[in-house]
């Protein structure tokens, strides 16, 4: 039996070298297929259900991949503004005023490194050309413009980017940046769209001359939302990509965002951080998946996205080989900390603000959220507006006053004549003009769908603008195949239901 006694320190060995296998080595060895998604304008709090949760139902993808990996609830950005909040998480450097989005401003990036050490690299950037040709398959030399990227073609480059998925002969790093939940707020969560083009049914409604109206800020916070649920569908279009492929158990998967968008009212910036808003703009997800066993872990330190490229290095073993303000977010440099601090996006001056503190006017911000939008399936579409207990109510049920003077006209009306899920467009958006009502005139408004209260809202004006307008979402599942039968009423006294428009 001396070959037993001979072997049995070599069995521990392999034992041991098994237990402590680099969290970048998949077990066959072979270094880990890497997934960096930079999603765009995404406060991350939004993602909380009543339980301080990732809500399971509207964002099921999110939770998934947070249940196999690490999430860190007190992640926030380190700048407000995608030109520098990107480049900044793809080499981990602090932004610099000046700077360009592009190779010139960042010339060593986590694509540099990762292809010193034997990676293949493909680059899927919508803002900024960080990844030359000659280095990242999809790489740019000089950057796209922004706003024809916004207006056109965003499901359809993200499916570039999944369709890219596959192993290769080498370990492969994939860096997508999605320019989502970013407005145009035009996608539901089923991924139709609620309109054909992406000009808003009422223009100007989510900029600043809409920023003085309380109903206004929640409708469109309320399309935000929506466009959030969107976001979360192509997560999981990846994630079933990944194992589609094989390539999910092994791979390295890490979802964060640019910046947040602070959902105020009476404001003449939504974007710009500042002492009064940090609460909303600061805060995004991360989320990051090792390869191999599911950690199910939540960290409460304060990551920022300078820690992402980092972060993306340290668990997939590989040395990033230059000096970076970031660390990685499991470093003890990170738990230490104890402040948020973003520059201001001029460069003049440092918000900061308390951890705790901090935490404290998040907390307000998601109850707000909570009481009037919900969680799961519920509050969505009936937790903004006045005379909410009307939504569910049928028409036939209420009481009814005689046509009068104010008549309501509807943008695109004619979708609602010829609904067709299979073009992809669903219009659960019902905007446009009210005629006949006294200048600077409110009224409180009624949706109904086939007889059926929907939603409620407020008219509202732009600012410089002297028309009365109107929008509200009723939900997708309201509107039928082909024709539809919708009725906008004004809700008067009592209440009493005044039909204004009928289609």
């Amino acid at each position: 039996m001396r070959w037993v006694k001979l072997l049995a320190p070599l069995v521990l060995l392999a034992a041991l070298a098994g237990v402590f296998r680099s969290a970048g080595e998949s077990p066959e060895g072979r270094p880990p297929d890497v997934i960096l998604l930079v999603l765009d304008e995404f406060p991350g709090d939004s993602l909380l259900d009543a339980r301080g949760r990732i809500d399971q139902v509207r964002y099921p993808n999110l939770a998934r991949l947070a249940a196999d990996g690490t999430w860190f609830p007190n992640a926030h950005s380190s700048y407000d503004s995608t030109t520098k909040a990107v480049p900044l998480i793809l080499d981990g450097r602090a932004p610099v005023r000046g700077s360009f989005p592009d190779r010139r401003s960042h010339p060593r990036t986590i694509f540099d490194a990762f292809a010193r050490a034997g990676y293949e690299t493909l680059s899927f950037e919508e803002a900024t050309a960080i990844c030359p040709p000659r280095l990242c398959r999809g790489g740019r030399s000089r950057r796209p413009a922004i706003i024809p990227r916004l207006n056109g073609g965003r499901e359809e480059r993200f499916a570039r980017f999944v369709r890219s998925i596959r192993p290769g002969r080498r370990p492969t790093l994939w860096v997508k940046h999605a320019l989502l939940p970013h407005g145009p707020y035009l996608f539901l969560p089923s991924a139709a769209r609620a309109r054909r083009g992406p000009r808003d049914l009422v223009p100007g409604m989510n900029s600043v001359a809409g920023f003085g109206d309380e109903f206004l800020t929640r409708h469109n916070e309320q399309r935000y939302l929506l466009q959030a649920q969107f976001a979360d569908r192509l997560v999981g279009r990846v994630l079933r990509r990944l194992e589609k492929q094989g390539m999910y158990h092994d791979a390295v998967v890490v979802v964060t965002a640019d910046h947040g968008f602070a959902w105020q009212v009476g404001v003449d910036s939504r974007r710009s951080v500042s002492a009064s808003n940090v609460e909303e703009v600061a805060p995004v997800p991360l989320i990051v998946k090792p390869a191999g066993r599911a950690s199910n872990r939540i960290d409460r330190s304060y990551a920022r996205t300078l820690d992402v490229t980092p972060t993306v290095a340290d668990v997939a073993g590989v040395r990033l080989g230059y000096r970076t303000a970031g660390r990685s977010a499991f470093s003890r440099a990170v738990r230490r900390r104890r402040t948020v601090s973003l520059i201001t996006r001029d460069f003049s001056t440092r918000v900061t603000i308390s951890g705790r503190r901090w935490r404290a006017r998040r907390r307000a911000v998601v109850r707000r959220r909570l009481r009037q939008f919900g969680s799961g399936t519920t509050g969505l579409y009936a937790g903004i507006g006045p005379n909410r207990l009307l939504v569910g109510r049928e028409v036939a049920g209420l009481a009814r006053d005689e046509r009068g003077r104010v008549r309501a006209i509807l943008a695109a009306a004619g979708e609602l004549r010829r609904v067709r899920r299979s073009s992809g467009v669903v219009p659960a958006q019902i905007a446009g003009r009210i005629e006949g009502g006294a200048p600077g005139e409110r009224r409180e408004l009624a949706i109904s769908v086939h007889g059926r209260i929907e939603a409620v809202g407020r008219s509202f004006h732009l600012i410089g603008q002297a028309p009365e307008f109107f929008a509200v979402m009723v939900p997708e599942a309201s509107l039928e195949e082909g024709a539809n039968s919708v009725e906008v009423f004004e809700v008067l006294r009592g209440p009493r239901l005044q039909s204004i428009a009928r289609y």
